[in-house]
């Protein structure tokens, strides 16, 4: 099948498939796809135009599938499989030996399709749309704890430290929607562990990381004021205490998703 590369022309129809997606945070505006999501996007086009995109980054050894969509009207037809097998052609070209991406939980069809490519959960996120009240009823944070700008030095320890996908804050790091942040307080043992966000564009944060409760609460407030939004979209990874403490604080659950990876057959 062809795919072509996206261009600033195609938003309109970016912008419409992405509602496909689910998501509570609306489309990159026109300035953000251009700079971010364009250069990795490739459209799929049908009789009529557009009816499906893939965004796919290459991570070190890892191809991440950033976002697949097929229109409503063309799913069900085998499209979504065929561009998975281009995606996978696209990565082992480009000396890829795994691919990932993150999936909702519920949604079976896709769970089914990417288990045939040999993927499997690695991780799990709980996404929560939390309030300034529900964060100020989470235990104090820690005296002395600040939020400082995560430095280039920092990508690779963090990355080991929360077992993130490689070369992910190095590739963030370059977004202008992007802030990546980190708590610092003199002294820790392990400074790295403490905790750090992405805050994005429209008050979301992922990924999200902390050491404990109190330790979100300086993350999550820091973030409030950099914002300005009244409510954050957060995702938290392979955490169920900090879940559960947000639940309880009133925070609503959006989704959760699994992240999926496997090896790439030769």
């Amino acid at each position: 099948m062809a795919l072509r590369p996206g261009t600033p022309a195609d938003y309109a129809v970016f912008a419409r498939l992405f509602l496909e997606l689910g998501v509570r945070e609306p489309p990159p505006s026109p300035e953000v796809w251009a700079a971010e999501l364009m250069p990795l996007t490739q459209f799929h086009d049908g009789p009529q135009g557009p009816v499906a995109y893939v965004a796919a980054d290459v991570l070190g050894d890892l191809g991440y599938v950033v976002q697949l969509v097929v229109d409503g009207a063309a799913q069900r037809q085998g499209l979504g499989r065929r561009m998975m097998q281009e995606v996978a052609a696209h990565f082992r070209a480009r000396g890829c030996t795994r691919w990932g991406l993150n999936v909702k939980r519920d949604n079976t069809a896709a769970l089914a399709l990417y288990g045939s490519f040999g993927m499997k959960p690695l991780r799990e996120a709980v996404s929560l749309t939390v309030s300034r009240a529900q964060v100020a009823a989470l235990p104090a944070a820690p005296e002395s704890l600040q939020v400082v700008p995560v430095v280039e030095s920092e990508w690779a320890p963090l990355t080991a430290a929360f077992q993130m996908m490689p070369e992910k804050l190095a590739r963030f790091s370059k977004r202008a929607s992007h802030q990546l942040l980190r708590l610092h307080q003199p002294g820790a043992l392990e400074p790295m562990r403490l905790g750090m966000m992405d805050l994005r564009q429209g008050g979301v944060l992922f990924p999200f990381f902390a050491a404990t409760p109190g330790h979100a609460r300086a993350l999550l407030e820091d973030a409030f004021r950099r914002s300005g939004v009244e409510a954050l979209h957060v995702a938290v990874t392979d955490d169920a205490p900090l879940a559960e403490v947000l639940r309880a604080a009133g925070a609503a659950v959006v989704m959760e998703t699994l992240q999926l990876q496997g090896l790439l057959a030769s």
